[in-house]
């Protein structure tokens, strides 16, 4: 995992984003699990982070998070997860800076990764899904 780390942020800086939804899920666990000022110092923190780019959730957005759910159905995805996703496909993302195993089931590496996958860098295999029409 460390030499995972240390690959990543050797490489030239990338741009980097995240989501209104994984803002408010993170603002939320610290605010819940932690407190107010534990929620409060995130919040700060996010504001001095230049150049962090924070992507909306539009009716357009929501559609295809609605279309993947139902596509990897069986997996349990939470909203969240299945936004994180169709993210990253859009923006042809494959490396995550995370810990969230669900980021994995369409094939993105997770760095430095779930704590019990760490040494996992490949994706898991897909259960049967189902797809309406």
């Amino acid at each position: 995992m460390h030499d995972d780390v240390v690959a990543l942020f050797a490489e030239r800086p990338q741009p980097w984003c995240t989501s209104v939804l994984v803002i408010s899920e993170t603002y939320s666990w610290f605010l819940h699990r932690l407190g107010e000022e534990a929620a409060r110092t995130f919040r700060a923190l996010l504001d001095r982070m230049t150049g962090l780019e924070v992507l909306d959730a539009d009716a357009d957005h929501q559609a295809a998070v609605w279309t993947k759910l139902d596509n990897l159905r069986g997996y349990k995805l939470s909203y969240v997860d299945a936004s994180s996703l169709v993210w990253l496909e859009q923006r042809q993302i494959s490396t995550v800076w995370g810990t969230d195993r669900h980021l994995t089931v369409e094939g993105a590496r997770v760095i430095p990764g779930p704590p019990a996958l760490q040494a996992v860098t490949s994706a898991t295999p897909r259960p049967t899904t189902q797809t309406t029409s």
